[in-house]
């Protein structure tokens, strides 16, 4: 894997964990001022005690020129219980509910103390005072109602204003406080029009929390596939690539699966969301239909709108998650898969390499010509039977040329062209040297086919010519001219014959392959020495018969019959059977030497 595919993946990986880290606890990260932040974002679970009493909770209204978020203080008691760490925590975890955004535009905090003493009110805004982990835009004191506090609020007012670094404000009733927050903002024990449900706010936050959880799951799943991915090397073999591209795959479908099910899991609780939106409005109570219609534009800025802003930001960064991830993969598979098809064009490669060699092996050792025609035809189907089983090999060898040339194309890396480009040279020179062979091994027996039927045709011929020379019995004293120009007519036919074997080709080779000293020259001259000799012994035969056929016919006396011969002839005179009978002998002997 190349470099620069490295540093893609390992961005996609920190893309992928950016998007989806950011959306744990409530998808923001949290600031803090004398707690550290490198301390680990609180959940709900963190800080269950500490909302259930209603300390300080988030009703979901705004401020009316900056929009900035409110955090409401409602009159408990038994505030001033609450330790500097669970303060700390609890107004932590409140803050860190908002975006960046948010607290950027800084909060206001309505403390309500109307039940209380300015004792109270001195304890929450010390608390305050001394750590809030954000912008202070302006506090909201609904002074204590009692007559023995009224008595002291105007000391109390202008130390407390005094005393405090933020701004502040005292509103004596808490209609005073319309002047500065619209109602539509402000719940209705404050007079105000906006729902809340501190249980429900609790439960859809913890729904929240925990659909974040699977977000963060799912994104530290997919960096550990990733870089899994960019730590293992492509492997060597076919088999291992198929097998690593076979768990990459069930690996993906997997995470796939699991992208997928908390998506689902997601429009599930947006959609929970939803519907208690659209009840926020008949929760209200019995208001006119004007109001009604306003509190229904306005049940939105409910206390369950943070939850379905960062339900649906959450689900809209797993969408784009999901997307990354694909198109990673999708560019990993291909690759995988290119390599795969590399992997098969060098094995493909290999084992037709060592096919061939074995092949040119075979051809290189039929060397054997044959010496009748019955066994060339045997040479040239088995030859034939030898290259219809190389078929197959052959056609494979053109398609791996085919594949490597089209890796080739897919591949712009230059080290694929130089890995494949070299192997479809070496099996193109293969095959060339392989049909090479095998057509000059087919000519070479199709000559010899050609040459030893006309072999055995001229030794049928010398044969024949043999077997006339010898059937013809020639006495010079007895044979008439008719007879002698009737034997004379026989051996003249038989020597036009001889084109029958083209006896002129013969020759022609013959001079072609003068220093050649194969089996073909070798018989190929033997041959044409037997026509030479019968052809020879013909002449000579045309020669006397033709002197016997001119010679003048003698006139027929009558002869008178002289006394009987002995039937044993003496010692001493000649037997013309035996000298006859000797002289065909000498002919059959002469070429009985001629047979192969």
């Amino acid at each position: 894997m190349s470099h620069d595919d490295s540093m893609a993946q390992m961005n996609v990986s920190e893309s992928l964990t950016s998007i989806l880290t950011r959306s744990s606890n409530g998808s923001h990260k949290q600031k803090t001022l004398s707690i550290s932040s490198a301390e680990e974002p609180l959940h709900i679970s963190d800080v269950a005690d500490l909302l259930h009493p209603q300390y300080a909770i988030i009703t979901g209204g705004r401020s009316s020129l900056e929009g900035s978020p409110i955090i409401q203080f409602p009159d408990h008691n038994s505030f001033h219980l609450l330790s500097d760490r669970d303060y700390q925590r609890l107004i932590q975890y409140l803050v860190g509910v908002f975006s960046l955004q948010d607290s950027d535009l800084g909060f206001h905090l309505i403390i309500d103390r109307r039940q209380s003493t300015w004792g109270a009110v001195k304890t929450v805004l010390g608390r305050i005072s001394s750590y809030f982990p954000a912008i202070i835009q302006c506090v909201y004191v609904i002074r204590p109602a009692g007559f023995l506090q009224k008595a002291i609020s105007e000391v109390s007012s202008k130390f407390f204003r005094e005393e405090f670094r933020f701004k502040l404000i005292i509103c004596a009733q808490v209609e005073e406080l319309q002047n500065f927050i619209h109602k539509s903002q402000l719940t209705m024990d404050l007079g105000g029009d906006l729902f809340y449900s501190h249980h429900e706010w609790i439960q859809q936050r913890i729904s929240l929390e925990n659909f974040s959880a699977q977000t963060t799951l799912v994104a530290h799943h997919l960096e550990g596939f990733m870089r899994q991915i960019h730590d293992t090397e492509f492997p060597n073999s076919v088999e291992s690539t198929e097998e690593l591209l076979i768990e990459q795959s069930a690996q993906y479908n997997k995470l796939k699966e699991e992208i997928l099910s908390v998506g689902r899991q997601g429009e599930e609780l947006l959609a929970e969301i939803r519907r208690k939106q659209e009840l926020c409005v008949d929760r209200i109570g019995n208001i006119s239909s004007i109001e009604r219609a306003e509190t229904h534009h306005l049940h939105f800025n409910c206390s369950l709108e943070f939850i379905s802003r960062d339900t649906s930001r959450l689900i809209v960064q797993l969408q784009e998650t999901e997307l990354r991830f694909d198109h990673f993969y999708d560019e990993h598979t291909r690759e995988l898969r290119n390599c795969l098809e590399l992997r098969r064009f060098e094995q493909d490669f290999r084992e037709l390499q060592s096919k061939f060699e074995n092949y040119l092996r075979i051809i290189n050792e039929m060397t054997e010509i044959g010496d009748t025609v019955v066994r060339i035809d045997q040479l040239i189907q088995e030859t034939e039977e030898f290259k219809l089983s190389c078929e197959e090999e052959v056609k494979r060898a053109i398609n791996v040329i085919k594949n490597g040339r089209s890796i080739i194309q897919k591949n712009d890396k230059s080290s694929s062209k130089d890995m494949v480009e070299p192997k479809c040279g070496e099996l193109t020179r293969i095959i060339d040297i392989f049909n090479e062979k095998i057509s000059k091994r087919t000519e070479t027996l199709s000559n010899a086919h050609r040459l030893m039927e006309r072999v055995e045709k001229a030794n049928e011929w010398c044969a024949k010519g043999i077997d006339l020379l010898a059937s013809q019995r020639i006495e010079n004293t007895s044979l008439s001219s008719e007879i002698a120009e009737q034997k004379l007519q026989e051996i003249s036919r038989f020597i036009e014959s001889a084109e029958d074997f083209e006896l002129s080709s013969l020759k022609d080779l013959k001079s072609c392959q003068e220093e050649n000293t194969s089996l073909e020259t070798i018989i190929l001259s033997q041959v044409l020495q037997r026509i030479d000799d019968v052809t020879l012994m013909c002449e000579k035969r045309i020669s006397t018969l033709k002197k016997l056929a001119s010679k003048p016919q003698r006139p027929v006396q009558t002869v008178q019959p002289e006394p009987a011969v002995p039937l044993q002839p003496k010692s001493d005179a000649p037997n013309l059977r035996n000298n006859k009978k000797k002289s065909t002998h000498e002919v059959s002997q002469y070429f009985s030497s001629f047979n192969y």
